[in-house]
């Protein structure tokens, strides 16, 4: 019978593991993973959360088998179980609407969630997230079964790992062609508002933004003065200057600068603006000309966001280039205004 029970968790691990290990997009094996686990383990409903950049919040992945409004209950971060979980601990919770450790207990109730089996997930040997299996009925888990699926967890963090390099490898991939499509066309040119244009008009649509900025610094007062703009308001892009926020003062030493929420980031000043536009995340990175900083390319999106190395390397150059043709522009009108 032991035999018989362990032949059967060995086909069900084989089963799972091939299924949510043969795909390389990291969306849908988040989504793999969270509705074929309550398939095979016959339980109502899965997700995964996984740590953000800051190590500090988890981050809903994928959802199987919950409402929206349980869902968007508020975050986890600081219930107990969690915290075990976090450190590598399995957790059982066998009556969630009665646990004193559950932030949500009306939330959780209205669901009809009963018992919660919580599992974690490591990625390259560090904890970076967890499984959670969700039972509308009693369930009690024995410990073949907790030791089953915390292996499983093993292999949804070696998925996710695939996926992401996977993706990480295609977004070096796109930022090379995007790289040379931009250079190109800025290069074509020297009408400096083309140039400006083609720059913050391209970069959302590569990187997934909901805006992108530049401002030069004039020669006179050396002030940043916007001179492009996409994907913003008329009433934010006159919110006030730049000058004055700390991340402007990083950026004219050349620093780039990663503002995961600008509505409350000490790097910015406009908070409630942000939150009002809808801002969630800025990049912002120097625009310089052989070791002089000329102006700042802002990129901005609609969530937060934690911009990754291969983003911050990729704006970064594209500001360098940017750069070199904008000076070549300036250059030339002011060779022609001497010339008429």
């Amino acid at each position: 019978m032991v035999t018989e029970c362990k032949d059967t968790y060995l086909d069900l691990f084989i089963e799972v593991t091939s299924v949510i290990t043969s795909n390389l997009d990291l969306d849908e094996v988040f989504k793999l993973i969270t509705q074929k686990i309550p398939e095979i383990l016959d339980v109502d409903a899965a997700t995964i959360r996984l740590l953000d950049t800051s190590r500090k919040h988890l981050v809903l992945k994928a959802a199987h088998g919950l409402s929206r409004e349980y869902l968007d209950r508020g975050p986890i971060d600081m219930e107990k179980p969690i915290f075990k979980a976090l450190k590598g601990e399995p957790i059982v919770i066998e009556n969630a609407t009665q646990d004193s450790r559950i932030n949500y207990p009306e939330a959780t109730k209205r669901e009809g969630i009963n018992t919660i089996l919580i599992v974690p997930i490591p990625i390259r040997g560090e904890i970076n997230g967890i499984l959670r299996l969700l039972t509308k009925r009693p369930r009690m888990y024995d410990q073949r079964e907790i030791d089953f699926v915390t292996a499983l967890g093993r292999q949804c963090g070696i998925a996710i790992e695939n996926a992401r390099v996977f993706k990480e490898q295609q977004t070096l991939l796109n930022y090379f062609k995007a790289m040379h499509e931009i250079g190109k066309a800025i290069n074509a040119t020297y009408d400096l508002d083309q140039i400006l244009d083609l720059i913050v008009t391209r970069l959302p649509s590569v990187m997934d933004l909901k805006a992108a900025t530049i401002r030069l610094i004039e020669s006179t007062g050396g002030k940043l003065e916007l001179k492009a703009a996409y994907g913003l308001s008329q009433s934010y892009l006159e919110r006030g200057p730049l000058d004055e926020e700390l991340a402007t003062h990083y950026v004219q030493k050349g620093d780039p600068v990663v503002i995961p929420d600008a509505k409350v980031d000490f790097h910015t000043i406009y908070h409630k603006e942000a939150e009002a536009e809808g801002i969630g995340g800025i990049l912002a990175v120097p625009i310089s000309v052989q070791g002089e900083i000329i102006g700042i390319l802002r990129l901005l999106t609609s969530e937060v966001r934690y911009f990754s190395g291969a983003d911050v390397n990729f704006a970064m150059a594209v500001a360098e280039q940017g750069g070199i043709a904008i000076q070549r522009a300036l250059d030339y009108r002011k060779m022609k205004d001497i010339e008429s």
